[in-house]
């Protein structure tokens, strides 16, 4: 029995547009809006894992063929101190009803036991993505900027407030050391 995705008239997107590039980019302000909320916690990457899985039964497969679609979360994040990983799906409210959230929830927790990771399954609203008043300030500023030139140097100053020895922490992508530590929980100092 095949699952169709659908939407029920309760929930409609908007036009989605890539917001912000920082070595990853942004599908929307709520997405920007979350990793500033985790940033200081959590490591993150997004969207650069794609679950491939058959529509039919949901169960993740390696091998590309007819009736295999894919899902890619918008996050995956491990706490810097407890070393928890999270998979992260983040929507507003209003989707939480929606028949999709629970096809990609099944589609993520079968992916995760499949792999054997450390990692849950998560999904994040819009109203549960709270900022501290710095925070805050960071993104009601980003939202507020309008020129790309005015955009990198508040990018710069947020550098220079989180990484003051490593390359920029935005600009640059993530080390093999940093995809090892959020993926596997590992720290390998061999690792470049």
């Amino acid at each position: 029995m095949s699952q169709r995705i659908s939407q029920s008239p309760g929930f409609k997107y908007r036009k989605s547009y890539k917001t912000i590039h920082w070595g990853c980019s942004f599908d929307s302000l709520l997405e920007l809006k979350y990793a500033i909320s985790i940033r200081d916690e959590f490591e993150f990457m997004r969207s650069r894992l794609h679950i491939y899985y058959d529509q039919r039964t949901l169960k993740p497969t390696n091998y590309l063929r007819t009736g295999i679609k894919h899902y890619t979360p918008d996050f995956l994040i491990r706490n810097k101190v407890t070393g928890e990983a999270f998979l992260i799906e983040v929507k507003p409210r209003a989707f939480a009803q929606e028949a999709q959230l629970k096809l990609r929830k099944q589609v993520a927790e079968n992916f995760i036991r499949w792999k054997k990771y450390d990692w849950q399954y998560k999904v994040v609203y819009d109203d549960e993505i709270v900022l501290d008043e710095h925070n805050l300030r960071v993104f009601e500023d980003c939202c507020r900027l309008k020129s790309k030139s005015s955009f990198k140097l508040w990018l710069q100053q947020e550098n220079a407030r989180y990484d003051r020895s490593a390359p920029l922490f935005f600009k640059q992508q993530l080390s093999n050391k940093q995809i090892a530590f959020i993926m596997f929980g590992k720290h390998d100092d061999r690792t470049t």
